[in-house]
């Protein structure tokens, strides 16, 4: 391996055992959901890796309005201007991701983090997992694990 490949494989370690918990603590994540996310960012990293470019974006909403929610108990849920509302991945870019357009309308693509197929699986990962700390979340009724366009967590 050369000097670059070690070094990324030192910084993803220190990343997963250390970053990510301290975070974790901040954003007051129940416990059993920290095991979880880390377990799967283990799982993540210790494949082969991925070099081929991909993204890690946000759906965000445009408009005011009630928005399809995988995760609430009637199926809806009322958003505002810019809130998340789903994670991903991809590689594809938005036009390969969604080639018919988005799953509901009133949502732009915003690209949050570039890199490896792995990098930006593991920063959605996060970013899913961080979702109920958010301000927009922690304002609501409801308290959601994750966003309401993610059925689950990836």
């Amino acid at each position: 391996m050369t000097k670059v490949s070690n070094l990324i494989v030192i910084m993803k370690a220190i990343a997963l055992f250390l970053v990510i918990p301290i975070v974790s603590i901040l954003y007051f994540i129940p416990h059993a959901r920290v095991l979880k996310r880390d377990r799967e960012i283990e799982g993540i990293l210790s494949k082969d890796c991925q070099n081929e470019f991909c993204v890690q974006y946000a759906l965000v909403t445009t408009e005011e309005g009630n928005y399809v929610c995988y995760g609430c108990p009637d199926g809806k849920i009322y958003l505002y201007p810019g809130e998340i509302w789903k994670y991903g991945k991809t590689c594809k870019g938005e036009s390969g991701r969604y080639p018919n357009g988005f799953p509901v309308s009133n949502l732009k693509f915003v690209i949050q983090f570039e890199g490896t197929e792995s990098d930006c699986l593991v920063e959605e990962k996060r970013k899913i997992y961080a979702y109920e700390s958010l301000p927009e979340c922690q304002k609501r009724n409801i308290k959601l694990p994750r966003p309401p366009g993610n059925k689950i967590d990836r």
